[in-house]
């Protein structure tokens, strides 16, 4: 037969070794529940600051929705006070006419008298 150790050549382990092992055992058990907790903590971690950045980022977007919502107003006055200027201006400039021919009538008129 060849050199094969097989399970009946392992001698038992001693009570020591158990020991060591169940602490080793013991001791991988604590690791990764506290590699567990950790990694829990640092994904609560993540999702609130995802939620804090949401929350900012939704107010920011309610904030610059009341700024257009105030430009576009202003924006709207202004149009219609150039509007009205500009209307204002015409009636002037149609009344300025008006006074011009007034004033050519009674030129012609005095001329003629004269």
């Amino acid at each position: 037969m060849p050199n094969n150790p097989d399970a009946t050549d392992i001698p038992p382990p001693d009570e020591a070794s158990l020991r060591l092992a169940l602490a080793g055992v013991r001791d991988l058990q604590r690791t990764v529940a506290a590699l567990r907790s950790e990694l829990e903590r640092a994904h609560q971690e993540r999702q609130r600051q995802v939620q804090d950045a949401a929350s900012a980022a939704q107010g920011d977007i309610v904030q610059l929705r009341d700024t257009i919502v105030a430009l576009r107003t202003s924006l709207e006055k202004a149009a219609r006070e150039r509007i009205d200027a500009l209307q204002a201006a015409a009636a002037h400039h149609a009344e300025i006419a008006q006074l011009h021919e007034t004033i050519r009538a009674i030129r012609t008129a005095l001329e003629a008298r004269a």
